[in-house]
């Protein structure tokens, strides 16, 4: 195979920082080859993929230091959709690429459709992009890639926003697309359904140089000290499979499933404890022109309670937490923050009681460093400055995002800016937190922080609201869950209720230990002595 992707001994440093990004690193990339770059949160694994496609320093300004080679068409992918967005509607975005590819007129329609329907977007092409989820969005943006027909492919998180159906979808689509000989170049934090095909696995740490590179399982294998010790996610499952986990009560995985079901369960079936209510939410419609997106939608939020909200990219699982929020209003239909109407609220006074985080960190940047940034909100209200030095100092380090105080928050990594925006909310006592997706884009060890963070907000009495996608999330940390389809609640209960039922959840897919668990009551696989 002929090399036709390579850089040798780069070195990044960004304007207005000190700090190298990237540090002398060399590889090379043959044509064909399926090569995931996989690091810690911030380690310039996205930095690595904009200089071997050329964005860095062609579109993005910085010091770069070192010999790339790369072919002359090539497709990117970002972990935010939005940033690669010129035009209002679907149709006219994947156009808009074509056009800069001289692609003639008459080719252009087969083209975008045969993308649309690779992607699964199945959406009308005059249909306005900002109408669209931020899973749709990121269909979209591949949609606009796969009708380059780019000689390589960067994807940066590319199933990042979608649901775990879609994410199986998209990745399923883009392993018989690596079968036609397309080299593809992947940053993806979460590895299942994704490793398994991958030639090559090039692992950095956080200095951003390359520690080691092999095939998955060699990688997996030799470093996985180095990817315990920075935190990297591992794959549930990869190498083993369902069948061989199954068949060995003794393996490691099943053991850690069967306590894992119990631990679930008896949560499930303990009894509930009486708390004050924070939000009610009384028969809510809200609609996007004359289309509704919820529907009747009527629940309650109590304090010291982890409600996890699911469904389907499309479901209005956003525009849901934005109405809780006061950022959406209803056709119908009412929204009460301690039994006061939302509406009646003073805007100043309800984000005294209510914090948001939303799905793109950056619509809540205010400030032009990061520090001030976490501290805003208390100069505001005009805290004492040496307690908020105090509160701001340790949430920056609790957040691992100490070295960058000083940095802009635009300057920063997707999974930092992700970490900043939380850490911006945790600086008050709300009585009601809501997130969109606040795990996406971190590793494990930071996802693991934030959320023993979250724990423990919600063990001091505030209730915390979170949209995901990570089911393994829902059942580990939420006491409750709503599962949102066709514009109402399907679902509202324990994890352990939806997850154990024989019912179908379209969009979602059950943690491996529920797999496991339905596999033994339908006989496929004996249930160890002593277990149910």
């Amino acid at each position: 195979m002929a090399q036709h992707l390579a850089c040798n001994d780069v070195s990044v440093r960004f304007y207005g920082t000190s700090s190298l990004t990237l540090r002398n690193v060399s590889i090379s990339v043959q044509t064909g080859e399926k090569v995931l770059l996989l690091g810690p949160s911030g380690c310039g694994k996205s930095t690595l993929l904009s200089v071997l496609s050329g964005i860095i320093p062609g579109t993005i300004e910085a010091e770069v230091t070192g010999s790339i080679i790369r072919p002359a068409s090539v497709g990117v992918m970002f972990q935010d959709p939005d940033a690669q967005f010129c035009m209002l509607t679907v149709g006219d975005e994947i156009a808009f690429s074509l056009e800069n590819r001289a692609i003639p007129q008459h080719e252009m329609d087969a083209r975008i459709d045969t993308a649309m329907k690779q992607a699964g977007l199945f959406v009308p092409k005059d249909t306005l992009i900002e109408t669209l989820s931020g899973g749709m969005k990121q269909r979209l943006a591949l949609a606009c890639l796969l009708a380059l027909e780019a000689d390589v492919l960067f994807l940066d998180e590319p199933t990042a926003q979608l649901d775990p159906q879609g994410r199986h979808d998209i990745f399923s689509l883009l392993k018989s697309i690596a079968a036609s000989n397309m080299t593809m170049i992947f940053v993806e934090h979460v590895l299942d359904g994704l490793i398994d095909w991958m030639d090559r696995v090039i692992l950095l740490d956080a200095t951003g140089s390359i520690i080691g590179e092999g095939t998955p399982q060699d990688v997996l294998r030799q470093y996985a000290k180095e990817i315990e010790a920075a935190g990297i996610w591992r794959p549930r499952l990869f190498p083993y499979t369902m069948d061989k986990v199954s068949a060995d009560p003794s393996h490691p995985l099943q053991i850690a499933w069967r306590d894992s079901l119990e631990q679930s369960k008896k949560r499930a079936q303990a009894p509930k404890q009486k708390r004050l209510d924070i939000c009610n939410v009384r028969d809510l419609t809200i609609s996007y022109g004359k289309t509704n997106v919820l529907e009747h939608i009527s629940f309650d939020i109590t304090e010291g309670e982890w409600t996890a909200i699911v469904g389907e990219n499309g479901a209005g699982k956003s525009t849901l937490l934005k109405a809780l929020a006061g950022l959406e209003k209803g056709r119908q239909g009412n929204i009460y923050i301690q039994n006061r109407p939302i509406r009646k609220w003073p805007t100043a006074k309800l984000y005294e009681q209510v914090g948001f985080v939303f799905q793109n960190p950056e619509l809540q940047f205010v400030t032009d460093r990061v520090y001030d940034e976490v501290a805003f909100g208390g100069r505001i209200r005009k805290f004492d400055e040496s307690k908020l030095s105090e509160k701001t100092h340790r949430l920056l380090q609790e957040f691992s995002l100490d070295a960058h105080r000083d940095a802009h928050p635009f300057t920063l990594s997707q999974g930092q800016k992700r970490r900043l925006s939380v850490a911006t909310m945790l600086l008050f006592e709300q009585k009601l937190l809501l997130l969109d997706e606040p795990t996406f884009g971190q590793d494990e060890a930071t996802s693991t922080q934030l959320l023993a963070r979250l724990m423990q907000r919600k063990e001091q009495g505030t209730a915390i609201v979170m949209v995901t996608h990570d089911m393994d999330i829902v059942d580990r940390y939420a006491d409750r869950v709503l599962w949102i389809s066709d514009g109402a609640i399907r679902f509202d209960g324990a994890p352990y209720r939806l997850f154990s039922s024989e019912e179908s959840i379209p969009g979602l897919t059950r943690p491996l230990s529920y797999e496991w668990e339905r596999r033994v009551r339908n006989g496929q696989h004996k249930c160890p002595i002593g277990t149910n």
